[in-house]
C-alpha cells in the first residue's frame, strides 16, 4: 500500500503539464491558432483530486504560448509554488474535439508527458496529462479514444483522479452571465438564519442588468434588481463584482465570486453603501470566507453557491 501511495505521489508531480497523443489519426497542428493558447486557471472543484490528495494543489495558473513554450505555477495548501516550464506540441483527433498534447518540461527537471484535452462550448478546458518519459511503472497515458478517465495504473482506468479543468483567465464573457439557482446546502448559513432564506433565483443579463428573487420558508418571494459591473484579478478564478440595486431600495453591495468550469459558483457580496456598521466587504486576496464584523472574518457564513441552469 505505502509503495502504491508513493507512485501515485510522483504521478501527481507528472501530471502538471508535460505531454503528446500518438494516435494514427492525429495530425499536427500549428499552435498560433491552437484552442489551448492562451492563460488558464484552475482552483477549487476544478482541481483534479488526485493533485488535491497528493500534492495538496489549491491553485493552477498555466500559460501555453503561440511560439510553443509553457509555463506552469502550481500553489498548495501551504502557499508554496512551483513553477514547470518547456514546449508543448498538439494533435487533432479525427472525429473527435479531444486533442492530444505532448509536453517536454526543461524546469525544474526534464521529463516528457503525455495526454489529452478538450475545449468546451463555454470556453472551458478539460486536461489529463501523465509523465512518460521516465516511464512511470505501472501507469499508461490517457487516450483520446478512451476520453478523460483514462489514465491507468495496471491496466485498470483511475477514472476523474486526475481530471484537471481550466478556465480562461481572461474570458471573452463575464462568467456570471446567465441563469442560476441557489437552494438547500448551497444558501448561505447567514442568508437562511436571519431572512429563512431557501432558494435563489438569479439571472445576470448580457446588459449589465441583473435581477435576484428570493424566497423564503414561507413562499414568500422578494425580487432585487438594478445593474452590476465586475473586474478581473491577477492569477485567479475570483472576480471582483459591485452591485448597485434600485429595487425594492437603493443600495450597493461589493464582493467576490468565481464560476468553476463545473459551472458552479461561489459568491459572496456585502451591502457598503449605506455602510453596516463594523462589517467590510470580501475582497479576493481575503479569497472566500473573508467578509469580516469588527476585523474577525465571518467564515462560510455569507458564501453562497450556484448551479448554471
Amino acid at each position: 500500500m505505502k509503495r502504491l501511495i508513493a507512485l501515485f505521489a510522483i504521478a501527481a508531480v507528472s501530471m502538471f503539464f508535460n505531454g503528446c497523443s500518438k494516435s494514427d489519426d492525429s495530425n499536427p497542428v500549428n499552435n498560433t491558432s491552437d484552442v489551448i493558447t492562451g492563460s488558464w486557471v484552475s482552483e477549487s472543484v476544478d482541481i483534479a483530486p488526485g493533485l488535491i490528495a497528493t500534492l495538496k494543489t489549491v491553485k493552477i495558473v498555466a500559460t501555453f504560448n503561440t511560439n510553443n513554450t509553457y509555463k506552469v505555477i502550481a500553489t498548495d495548501s501551504a502557499g508554496a509554488s512551483v513553477t514547470y516550464e518547456g514546449t508543448y506540441s498538439t494533435s487533432a483527433n479525427t472525429g473527435s474535439t479531444i486533442r492530444g498534447i505532448v509536453l517536454n518540461q526543461t524546469v525544474p527537471t526534464s521529463v516528457t508527458s503525455t495526454g489529452i484535452y478538450q475545449i468546451d462550448a463555454a470556453g472551458n478546458m478539460k486536461y489529463e496529462v501523465i509523465q512518460t518519459t521516465p516511464a512511470i511503472q505501472g501507469f499508461t497515458a490517457p487516450t483520446a479514444a478512451e476520453g478523460f478517465g483514462s489514465t491507468k495504473y495496471n491496466n485498470i482506468p483511475l477514472g476523474a483522479t486526475w481530471t484537471q479543468r481550466f478556465v480562461p483567465a481572461a474570458p471573452t464573457k463575464d462568467p456570471i452571465k446567465g441563469n442560476w439557482l441557489s437552494e438547500g446546502v448551497n444558501v448561505a448559513p447567514g442568508l437562511k438564519a436571519t431572512l429563512k432564506t431557501k432558494k435563489i433565483v438569479a439571472t445576470f443579463n448580457d446588459n449589465n442588468t441583473y435581477t435576484v428573487v428570493a424566497t423564503d420558508s414561507n413562499d414568500v418571494n422578494v425580487t432585487y434588481s438594478g445593474t452590476f459591473t465586475s473586474s478581473a484579478a491577477e492569477n485567479t478564478s475570483i472576480r471582483n463584482i459591485t452591485l448597485n440595486q434600485t429595487v425594492p431600495t437603493s443600495v450597493t453591495s461589493t464582493g467576490i465570486y468565481r464560476v468553476t468550469a463545473y459551472g458552479y459558483m461561489q459568491y459572496e457580496v456585502i451591502q457598503t453603501t449605506p455602510a453596516i456598521q463594523g462589517f467590510a466587504a470580501p475582497t479576493v486576496a481575503g479569497g472566500f470566507g473573508s467578509t469580516s464584523y469588527n476585523t474577525i472574518k465571518l467564515g462560510a457564513t455569507w458564501i453562497q453557491g450556484f448551479v448554471k441552469q
